[in-house]
């Protein structure tokens, strides 16, 4: 039997979590709502279950109701078998929720045993007769746990398996459309592999609708018919009053929730103040730790948590309230229909036993409908997701004509004519406009541009992705539209930048889903210079790659894809700047094999680095979609074009070809490409980058140099990258072609841009500025105002960008060393404060907790009274007991408020004291510590808020109902022990074994699904492998093989999922069996109890009342520890934070405060590498000095270490190896904070704050004068424009205010830093295109602050800066290779002449202002 079978189990307190997740199942406060499985989600009237957190989401979100299908179309994939196993299931559920009201109906029968008391009745002195009586219902109950052990084994085995089955063959239609659409598709909905994690969560949505919530509804609804018949048959007059009064129960819980969502929507805008400042706070650190604003912050944090502290509070009262009426209403209808009962007695028309068997199986048929109707979320969610799959799945698939003729014999003369073509995700903006190129047969042509000159899309064009817009592709002069598809495809070998392997053995993914014998994949790997490495494996070419399997080199996995290519004996190659990435070894080696592979074959290659196509017979040169050269190296060479100055722009940015690596292991991946304007180090990270043209064209870091190209040539200003050094300067140096997965990510963010609320564009650039990951679109929360809160914090989900491994490597040991979980003391002590608090909720508690037992008590009295057993007058005696009942709900009203409301407030202050510490703790970590991925602004935003609410869940609220409990307990076998203390021991030892099985049979349910959803994750590896490959994948032909393969896995899921339904099936039947087996033990003990006359029947019916309520209702607290062991990760989590010493500690006041600074600094022999990227050497037994008072500028190409350098005198970071001196002193020995006070830092891309400008301003020194704060605008050139505004210095910044344009930032800054006045300049000097005449305000504000007699580091891009530096530095590679004066430094005709050309690429024209 359910726990809360009479409705009075204990109530749960739902912790109000002012973020939309909820953490516990909500509850509702109704005697109707403590339901089974405690996971009430909505429900109907006063068991409206919703968490009050939850609703207010829903209902902010859902203002058009979403599209969503019919329920019954849910099941349109489902087949006979699937039929069959629905119909058994559902008779299953059906005979198992009506089961409860029988074993009701034979407990009544039961007690009509106390009849034999009588003198008059049939069994009266006949110890025998009645003994076998007894038995024979112990019997009745003994055949009901089996039936329900059976019928819970079917219903749940059957709904599983047939939900398993049917949501197969979605999976599969879906992934085989998904697998065959256009290439457009893609192009729209992205590629990254979140088509198939969005296919999952879905799937799992329709899955629980279809299967175990039909289920669960069945069963409930069964329950609710079968109550109301019983409770008609029994004693239809109590029946009837049960119902009248059912409304009024219901609406007093539903008038408390009312209220309960009202005050949880005003939580949830209190607590997106404080969010929001944790999150400007976490997101800006770099600019808080430089204005040593922590104290700021917190005090910020701390006083705009206390609005969500009053709500809290008043939830709790309002909750404590709510739920004392409605238990207290409820009790008193009882005592009404007892006293009812007693009347019907008098004259005849029902015995005690039927009194109470309709009492109950009314009050349990309201729960059955209460529990039913927690389902319909579900249904609705499934129906939602349904609608979104079966509309994938309807789309028509590929539009491509598969038929089409075959050419006799290839012999590869590809012409190109006339060719218009745009992507049809962006059709306004040209990617060829009347291209023209020949390719000789069997000759080699190689493609050079700019970025965004259009050289990638002519891959996808030759195989045919996409067909041009006008003009033709022909292949032997027969247009490619005319050739079969398939054939024109397996007549090309592709070989890809980044080889996409799949997670399969490489012998799989070599033949790539072509049928080849084992001989022609090993003369392909020989052919590709692979078969030596593949040998050397110790499974050969069985070893598993991708994902799953084993990690290549990018070598390997490039020889791999070549040998992929050479398997068809292709007539055309295409290679896409295949050895991009490799180090000097790795491509020569590649370079070979690609040799060999292009004799005698048409190739066409797309080169990103000139130096590595010198050999080609035919260089082409593009420029906005046209051919403007062609020819060989030295012809164009001579011809001193396009190609010249491009090669020139190679010659003149190289870097050393390796940057230092630490342990002088040279890392490939760390390989610096040569920046140019037309090579940034990576064009585009991977083929299927070049699809979508924002990919294809704001690659590396030259997407930043070519912004203002890329503006005026297709894309609209708001999808404007942000400038370079900013994804340098401010975080981690972007040099390593290591992070291209997540550029990858920010790329497809910045596509789908245009579609999202509009939101201020400026501090997502500058927010990612100060992020850890340096180019991880952050959420523009923290600009917004704090009523689009809720919506926004779910509209810029952050992406996960996948983290290369050394990072994580990194990070695991240092966090999770020594966290284990907190101990009960530990969380005791943190609300040590409240003990007053904690007395009363426990009083309150521990006495609501005994009238439990006492109701079961007073019940039993009472029928026993019916039957007149040692009473005098029936009358007086029943009417005693009534009101006594009516005392105990009317006392409850009381307890449940104590306990409700004084527990309450112990949480809530114990929720604001955990945010306190945990942000404290946030602001106590050195920058480094910021840059995991598992530390950026987002994450520990999200862990503020939620995990402090999961301390409290599983502290107070579970203190509050283990008090109850245990006094429950404690009352029942004291009153136990009075009446007979056998019975109670039997009642005692039944006790562990109903804990357990309610224990099992949550962790059975949740471990089932566990284990199957892991086994669909493994499935769904292959697929997301598939759409972030779909490139190579269509290229090859391979849509089949990976269906295949797809299947396959389903196949094994199914097996799995059958033995997995009848195991779980099994552990369900026999823990529902177990509730009515220890039932019919305990009935049958105290049947023997009586005969041996150790009771009286009396006694004896009086206990077996009080434990069967008693049980049941304490079974439930237990089946919570799932919920406990779940959260405990999150406790684990937020001690973690709170525990953790930094590296750099600012509240060490050990550290010099000398009384004044001189500002000479100095650094010394200094290695620096950023903790998440340890391998890679960023500066170099590095040496520098500034004397005080002078003025120095550090120039370099992007990545050479010049950020890097302000960031070690901020003491963000700590060198290697080495010192960073400050007056002669090292400055670890200053103290943290006094050392920043000292200088002043404005970073490339300014940080404002979501408040007004005069804020902004007066953040640098809070008690600046008014005077103060304008003379410092002033000098920064930017009162004028504030005094223009309407609110003027009072205008707000934010979403709302003005947007101000990237100069009045800077100005801003530089007035903050001004009235800083610190002795120590740090600029860094702002890369992004400001429009000149800004720019050149901005300019002056620059030069006054500079020509001051402070020491000044100026990172500078533009030659206009260096009119008034005394000594310039040029850095490459994180060492000094020039210094000077600008004067003598353009006389060397160097690295820094270079650096400063006017005619640096088309895109740098307007920054440079000489």
């Amino acid at each position: 039997m359910p726990s809360g079978l009479f409705g009075w189990a204990s109530p749960h307190v739902q912790p109000l979590t002012p973020v939309s997740e909820v953490s516990e199942p909500p509850e509702s406060p109704s005697p109707y709502g403590d339901g089974p499985a405690g996971d009430a989600g909505v429900g109907t009237g006063g068991g409206d279950g919703l968490g009050p957190g939850e609703e207010e989401v829903e209902e902010d979100e859902v203002e058009p109701p979403p599209s969503a299908v019919s329920f019954w179309r849910l099941f349109e994939f489902a087949d006979g078998i699937d039929w069959a196993l629905m119909v058994a299931g559902a008779l299953a559920a059906a005979a198992h929720g009506a089961a409860l009201v029988v074993y009701l109906h034979y407990f009544g029968r039961s007690l009509n045993l106390l009849d034999s008391e009588r003198v008059e009745s049939a069994l009266h002195g006949r110890s025998d007769e009645l003994l076998h009586r007894f038995k024979e219902h112990a019997l009745y109950i003994v055949y009901i746990a089996g039936g329900v052990f059976v019928a819970g084994w079917i219903e749940v085995s059957c709904w599983i398996l047939t939900g398993e089955r049917q949501t197969a063959v979605i999976r599969s239609k879906y992934v085989q459309v998904l697998l065959n659409q256009d290439m457009s598709f893609f192009d729209t909905y992205g590629n990254n592999g979140d088509i198939v994690s969005q296919v999952l969560s879905d799937v799992l949505l329709i899955q629980s609708a279809i299967s175990e919530k039909v289920g669960n509804y069945i069963h409930n609804m069964a329950t609710f018919v079968g109550g109301l018949v019983v409770g008609l048959i029994n004693c239809w007059q109590i029946a009837l009053l049960t119902l009248a009064t059912g409304p009024l129960i219901v609406a007093a819980g539903g008038i408390s929730n009312i209220f309960l969502h009202r005050l949880a929507e005003n939580i949830q805008d209190a607590y997106a103040e404080a969010a929001s400042i944790a999150e400007q706070a976490i997101a800006y650190i770099r600019t808080l730790y430089a204005f040593t604003n922590e104290t700021l912050a917190k005090y910020s944090y701390a006083t705009s948590l206390q609005a969500t502290l009053r709500y809290g509070i008043l939830i709790s009262l309002v909750q404590g309230i709510g739920l004392g009426f409605t238990y207290g209403l409820a009790i008193c209808s009882c005592a009404l229909q007892l006293w009812v009962g007693r009347h019907l007695i008098a004259r005849g028309k029902a015995d005690g036993g039927q009194v109470v068997v309709a009492l109950f199986s009314v009050i349990l048929s309201g729960l059955g409908l209460n529990q039913a109707a927690t389902n319909f979320y579900s249904f609705e969610q499934g129906r939602i997701a349904a609608y979104r799959l079966y509309e994938m799945i309807s789309r028509s698939t590929s539009s491509t004509n598969q038929e089409g003729s075959t050419l006799p014999q290839v012999q590869g003369n590809i012409e190109f004519r006339n060719v218009y073509f745009s992507y049809l995700s962006r059709p306004e903006i040209p990617i060829l406009s009347g291209f023209f190129l020949t390719v000789p047969a069997r000759k080699t042509v190689a493609l050079v541009g700019r970025n965004g000159s259009g050289k990638s899309s002519i891959i996808p064009l030759m195989e045919r992705f996409y067909d041009p817009t006008l003009g033709e592709v022909l292949l032997d002069g027969e247009n490619i539209k005319n050739l079969s598809v398939e054939w024109l495809r397996s007549q090309i070998g592709l070989v890809t930048q980044e080889p996409a392997l799949l997670s399969l053995s490489i012998r799989e993914n070599i033949a790539y889903g072509r049928s080849t014998t084992f001989d022609q994949i090993e003369e392909a790997a020989k052919t590709a210079h692979a078969h030596g490495f593949i040998s050397s494996l110790e499974k050969g070419y069985e070893t598993q790659v991708g994902r799953a399997g084993m990690a290549l080199s990018d070598e390997q996995k490039i020889k791999i894809s070549i040998a992929r290519a050479v398997l068809s004996n292709p007539s055309i190659l295409l290679l896409d700047e295949v050895t991009g990435g490799l180090d000097f070894e790795a491509e020569k080696a590649v370079q070979e094999a690609l040799d060999v592979l292009m004799l005698g074959r048409s190739t066409i290659i797309i080169a990103r680095r000139l130096s590595l196509i010198k050999n080609a017979d035919y260089i082409a040169v593009m420029e906005e979609g046209h051919l403007v050269e062609m020819g060989t190296h030295d012809e164009l060479l001579n011809l001193d074009g396009l190609y010249a100055e491009l090669l020139r722009c190679e010659e003149a940015t190289k870097l050393p070809k390796r940057m230092p690596t630490k342990n002088g292991k040279e890392r490939k991946s760390l390989q610096i490409e040569d920046l140019s304007a037309s090579q940034s180090f990576q064009e585009s990270s991977s083929p299927k980058m070049a699809k979508s043209p924002s990919l294809q064209r704001t690659h590396g870091m030259l997407q930043f140099w070519r912004s203002d190209t890329n503006k005026n040539s297709h894309e609209s200003p708001k999808d404007q990258s942000p400038p370079s050094e900013q994804t340098i300067d401010n975080g981690i140096p972007l040099v390593a072609t290591e992070r291209a997965p997540s550029i990858k990510r920010q790329d497809s963010f910045e596509m789908k841009l245009p579609d999202l609320p509009k939101v201020d564009i400026h501090p997502i650039q500058r927010q990612s500025s100060k992020n850890s990951e340096p180019d991880s679109p952050i959420s523009p929360l923290l600009t917004s105002d704090p009523k689009n809160e809720r919506s926004h914090s779910q509209t810029f989900s952050r992406p996960q960008s996948e983290q290369d491994d050394t990072s994580s490597e990194e990070s695991e040991p240092d966090e999770l060393q020594h966290h284990k979980p907190p101990s009960f003391w530990r969380l005791a002590a943190l609300s040590i404060a409240e003990w007053p608090y904690a007395l009363l909720g426990t009083i309150g508690a521990a006495i609501f907790g005994s009238f439990n037992p006492l109701l079961a008590y007073t019940i039993a009295l009472i029928v026993s009274a019916y039957y007149r057993i040692d009473v005098s007058d029936m009358h007086h005696e029943v009417n005693r007991w009534c009101l006594f009942i009516v005392g105990m709900g009317v006392i409850t009203v009381l307890v449940n408020w104590l306990q409700h409301f004084y527990f309450g407030i112990m949480g809530e202050k114990m929720t604001e004291r955990i945010r306190r510490m945990m942000f404290s703790a946030i602001l106590r970590n050195e920058a480094g510590w910021f840059d995991k991925e598992e530390n950026s602004a987002d994450t520990l935003s999200m862990r503020l808020a939620n995990d402090a609410t999961f301390v409290r869940a599983a502290f107070s609220n579970r203190l509050s109902i283990f008090i109850q409990d245990t006094a429950a307990v404690s009352v029942a076998l004291l009153i136990g022990m009075l009446l007979g203390w056998r019975v109670a021991l039997v009642a005692l030892a039944t006790l562990p074994v109903l804990i357990i099985s309610a224990i099992a049979q949550k962790l059975w349910l949740a471990g089932f699904s566990k284990g199957i959803q892991e086994m669909h994750r493994k499935a769904s590896l292959v697929l997301e492998d598939a759409v972030r490959n779909i490139y190579t994948v269509v290229a090859f032909c391979a849509g089949n093989k990976i269906m295949e393969l797809y299947r396959l896995h389903l196949g094994k899921i199914l097996k799995q999922s059958l033995v997995h339904g009848l195991a779980i099936g099994f552990g369900f039947g026999f823990s529902q069996f177990l509730l009515f087996a220890c039932n019919a033990l305990l009935l049958w003990y105290t049947a023997i109890s009586v005969d041996k006359q150790r009771l009286s029947i009396a006694t004896g019916l009086k206990e077996y009342i009080l434990f069967s309520f008693a049980s049941f209702a304490l079974v439930e607290p237990f089946g919570l520890a799932p919920y406990i062991l779940k959260r405990r990760k999150s406790l684990t989590s937020v001690f973690q934070i709170i525990d953790r010493e930094p590296k750099i500690d600012p509240d060490d006041n050990t550290g010099l405060k000398p009384p004044n600074v001189y500002g000479s600094i100095e650094f010394k022999n200094v290695d620096f590498s950023y903790p998440t990227r340890p391998e890679l050497l960023v500066l170099s037994n590095f040496n520098l000095k500034v004397s005080g008072g002078q003025t120095v500028a550090v120039v370099g190409v992007s990545g050479s270490g010049k950020s890097t350098i302000i960031s070690l005198i901020e003491r963000f970071y700590d060198p290697v190896t080495g010192q960073v001196l400050l007056d002669g002193r090292d400055i670890k020995s200053f103290n943290l904070r006094w050392l920043r006070s000292h200088m002043g830092l404005i970073q490339q891309e300014p940080v404002i704050f979501s408040t007004t400008i005069r804020e902004n301003i007066i953040y640098a020194r809070h008690n600046a004068t008014e005077a103060e704060m304008k003379e410092a605008a002033r000098i920064a050139n930017a009162h004028h424009f504030i005094s223009s505004l309407p609110h003027g210095y009072d205008t707000h910044v934010g979403m709302r205010g003005v947007d101000l344009t990237a100069g009045q930032k800077q100005r801003i800054a530089i007035a903050r830093v001004v009235l800083k006045n610190a002795p120590i300049l740090l600029l860094d000097e702002a890369s992004s295109a400001i429009e000149s005449e800004s720019s050149r305000v901005v300019q002056e504000a620059l030069d006054t602050l500079v020509m001051g007699n402070k020491t000044t580091i100026l990172i500078a891009h533009r030659a206009a800066m260096m009119k008034h530096v005394d000594n310039i530095v040029v850095l490459n590679g994180g060492r000094i290779v020039e210094q000077g004066t600008h004067d003598s430094l353009m006389d060397m005709n160097g690295l820094y002449v270079r650096l400063m050309q006017p005619h640096f690429g088309k895109g740098l024209r307007q920054h440079r202002l000489m």
